[in-house]
């Protein structure tokens, strides 16, 4: 019988063969990994071998739904994409809500697992228990909404689909994967995996419900914690703006970056433009993904004009990266961006900072209009900002060069261009800025994804965004040292919510203990919060000790000074701001019980989490 909260059951497809498997995972895989990506990580840990070509037949692609996805639990909704990552090299995953996370259970299957390459554009179709490998030749080409159409029409309302647009068929790096028309599990570039394997979408569609042990209780549980928090500041402004709710704010406290990361809140004085109400006077429709509470979303809809567009609400990484990184304070323009994106499915964070590179390079001299086809790239030139958004949609012009992010096209360049190239590893640095929350600059290096800002850490107490009571002590945020054990206590707490496909908002206005109460009532298991920081840990030694053995030490990765305030700025709210990131990152490694020279997690720890597997092939004992 499967653990409650899982349907007990994985897909195994191989594209070279046409194989199909399915395998019941052992009842501790569950438990002590909670599914999402602590069980995608144990999974292609042990199924990958080392080293294999991102882009080739080797490389697994999984799907992973969580313990809590599909079931009553608040915002059990999420699943995750997995995948080595042919941006960074590293472990990659991306994380989605909506509809298609418990479509997935409703089909039959927790997750499924790919590798080789079809020799023709295919769908996987999962449906009720059963699944099939199907022609897509007829889809190939067609972006993202025009392919979900395509999956109703044939399979249905309920019909869900997880799918790649035009850019992930190219395999452009920038590229990722969207559903339910517009939710995108954005980052590390798994569109350009997903598109090597000539797989155009996973389409799931069924019935069948998860179990649960004890609904009773869970339903109390439920009822209570919607409570607590639905009294929370921030799920206010969740619930009635969306993301876009804090744009203006975080321009002006700088926690936004400006203009390429060298800009100051003085450069972009006009960023209510693109936040809050503004945005909701495009807003048609709120949207709210799988029986969420919260309700962020929206779609809107501008009727006409040059920048006409119809789609889901732009979130503030989106508002962000094609605004304040651009100083571009037309909303139509970053709204219309925002549709090109999700048609063609691309990451909106990596696009718009990559286009902010090719901005600076052009306002350097770098690049000029013979380089750009004619554009004038130019800060807050919204009409430049969409026609090069389309070139890199549809992989002509310009944006052919720059389809593959900063990183490639720096290089590409040359010329000095990979100074103004923003990135992490070889990830597009996101719209939250270390110099005003200092711990994100450890969990930009440190994660096994690196540039990632939904993985938590000290940084989330810093920016008062923790659980309320996961972090009781009072601390100087410019203070480096003493901050190790926090880091550890919400990184791995995070970890563990998010691998078991509760959405990082519930886990921001939630009480700690939510979490190991749920699963507990889910699963049957009693669970406390010294579980969550076992299982936490247990899954951030897995996910780098993939990296390790691919031979990338995260200690290695640097960060752009400017990220860091390497110069420090010399106006504005974090003028004079030098993070030291080397005082925390040895400090979270001494934490975690992990090399503080190597940034490998020590023998004796991994042993003590239960990876003797890991020991043996990072240490041979």
């Amino acid at each position: 019988m499967a653990v409650p909260g899982t349907m007990g059951r994985v897909l195994f497809v191989d594209l070279d063969t046409g194989e199909l498997r399915i395998e019941t995972p052992p009842d501790e895989a569950y438990l002590q990994y909670l599914g999402g990506y602590g069980l995608g990580a144990w999974y292609l840990y042990r199924l990958q071998r080392p080293k294999v070509e991102p882009l080739g037949p080797d490389n697994y692609l999984g799907f992973f739904t969580g313990i809590l996805t599909g079931t009553p639990a608040i915002t059990g909704n999420r699943y995750v994409v997995v995948g080595k990552s042919p941006k960074t090299g590293t472990w990659g995953d991306a994380n989605s809500g909506g509809d298609f996370g418990p479509a997935m259970k409703a089909a039959g299957f927790d997750a499924v697992v790919i590798r080789g390459i079809s020799r023709e554009p295919v769908y996987l179709l999962l449906q009720d228990g059963q699944a099939a490998i199907l022609s897509a030749a007829e889809w190939w080409g067609l972006d993202t909404n025009q392919l979900e159409d395509q999956v109703r029409e044939r399979y249905g309302s309920t019909a869900r689909a997880a799918c790649i647009g035009p850019a992930g068929e190219r395999m452009a790096l920038l590229s990722c994967v969207i559903n339910d028309r517009g939710r995108a599990a954005g980052r590390s570039g798994l569109g350009a995996l997903m598109g090597s394997k000539r797989l155009k979408a996973v389409v799931a569609v069924g019935t069948q419900t998860p179990t649960v042990a004890d609904p009773q209780r869970l339903q109390e549980a439920i009822q209570r914690y919607r409570e607590f928090m639905q009294q929370q500041g921030f799920f206010q402004v969740l619930h009635q703006y969306g993301t876009a709710g804090i744009t203006a704010g975080s321009v002006a406290s700088a926690d936004c970056p400006i203009k390429n990361w060298a800009g100051t809140p003085a450069d972009f004085p006009t960023a209510a433009k693109i936040s809050d109400d503004s945005v909701l006077a495009i807003q048609r429709r709120k949207y709210a993904c799988w029986r969420c509470p919260i309700g962020c979303g929206g779609e809107t809809e501008v009727p006409s004009g040059p920048f006409a567009s119809k789609g889901h609400k732009p979130e503030y990484e989106t508002l962000g990266s094609f605004g304040a990184m651009l100083l571009n304070d037309n909303l139509e323009s970053i709204n219309r961006c925002n549709e090109i994106c999700n048609r063609a499915g691309l990451d909106t964070i990596s696009t718009g900072c990559t286009i902010a590179f090719a901005f600076e390079c052009y306002e350097k001299g770098i690049l000029t209009d013979a380089d750009t086809g004619g554009l004038k790239l130019t800060w807050g030139n919204a009409e430049a900002i969409v026609r090069l958004t389309e070139q890199i949609a549809r992989g002509e012009g310009f944006g052919k060069l720059l389809q593959d992010g900063a990183k490639v096209a720096a290089e590409r360049i040359g010329r000095g261009a990979e100074q103004y190239a923003m990135h992490i590893g070889g990830e597009e640095v996101p719209m939250h800025d270390p110099r005003l929350s200092p711990g994100l600059a450890a969990s930009y290096k440190m994660d096994a994804t690196p540039g990632r800002h939904t993985q938590m850490s000290a940084w989330t107490a810093e920016a008062q965004f923790a659980p309320p009571g996961l972090v009781t002590e009072q601390f100087d945020k410019y203070r480096y040292t003493g901050k190790g054990h926090i880091y550890r206590r919400i990184s791995n707490h995070h970890h563990a919510s998010s691998a078991a496909g509760m959405c990082l908002f519930a886990w921001s206005v939630l009480p700690p203990e939510c979490l190991p109460e749920v699963l507990s009532c889910v699963t049957g298991q009693k669970y406390t919060l010294e579980d969550m920081d076992r299982i936490g840990a247990r899954i951030a030694a897995l996910r780098i000790a993939f990296n390790l053995r691919e031979g990338i030490r995260n200690i290695d990765i640097k960060i752009p000074g400017r990220v860091i305030g390497d110069p420090p700025l010399t106006d504005g709210p974090v003028a004079g701001v030098t993070v030291d990131v080397d005082t925390q990152v040895r400090e979270y490694l001494q934490a975690m019980g992990w090399d503080t020279q190597t940034g490998a997690p020590k023998p004796e720890t991994l042993r003590e989490l239960g990876l003797e597997f890991v020991a043996a092939d990072l240490y041979g004992t």
